[in-house]
Parts: structure tokens; C-alpha cells; sequence
């Protein structure tokens, strides 16, 4: 044991250095051990955001075929309004007045009261 003293006092800064050598290899280590663990919490947070993407993803696919169907009932609709028009302007002006008279009699109209 006092050889071992002796050595440090003669050789004190080669202890020194030793000695903080050892502390930083510790320091290394902990942080090593610290970003490990960061690692694999990422990775956990990797694999769940695949899975929300996938399930986003599915959505969109499905959502996508609804627009493809919307679109085509809106053409449908618009292609339905648009002959319903020729047919309309087909009529003599006459008959739309007559048939809208029929249509909304005078009973069924709605009389404003003033106050």
C-alpha cells in the first residue's frame, strides 16, 4: 500500500489523468446506457406512427372511391337537372302558367297580414 502512495506522489500527473480517464469512461458509459433507452422509445413511437399511417392511409383509399362515387351521382344529378330544363323551356308559356296556377291556388297561397 505505501508503495502504491509513493508511485502517486511521483507520478501524479499520470494519476491524474487516470483517475479522469476512469470518470469520463463512466460518464461515456451512462450516456451510452441514457441514449439506449431514448433509442428504443423512438422505436416504439416509429412502429406506432406506422400503424396510424396505415390506418390513414385505409381511410384515404376508401375515402377516395367515395369522392369517385360522389362525383359520378353529381353528374347524374346535374345530367337530371339540365333535361329537366329542356323539357321546361320546351313548354309554351301558357301551359307553364296554367300549370303553376293550378298548381298554387289562390287558397294555398300565403296571405301577409300587416301589423
Amino acid at each position: 500500500m505505501i508503495k502504491i502512495i509513493i508511485f502517486i506522489k511521483q507520478q501524479w500527473l499520470g494519476s491524474l489523468l487516470i483517475a479522469l480517464f476512469i470518470v469520463f469512461l463512466f460518464y461515456g458509459i451512462g450516456e451510452n446506457n441514457d441514449l439506449k433507452k431514448e433509442k428504443q422509445q423512438l422505436e416504439k413511437e416509429i412502429e406506432a406512427l406506422e400503424q396510424k399511417e396505415k390506418l390513414n392511409w385505409n381511410k384515404f383509399k376508401s375515402l377516395q372511391l367515395g369522392r369517385n362515387t360522389i362525383i359520378e351521382k353529381q353528374k347524374t344529378l346535374i345530367q337530371l337537372q339540365h333535361d329537366t330544363i329542356k323539357i321546361i323551356d320546351t313548354i309554351a308559356f301558357s301551359k307553364l302558367q296554367e300549370f303553376f296556377s293550378n298548381r298554387y291556388s289562390q287558397k294555398d297561397s300565403i296571405e301577409w297580414k300587416s301589423s
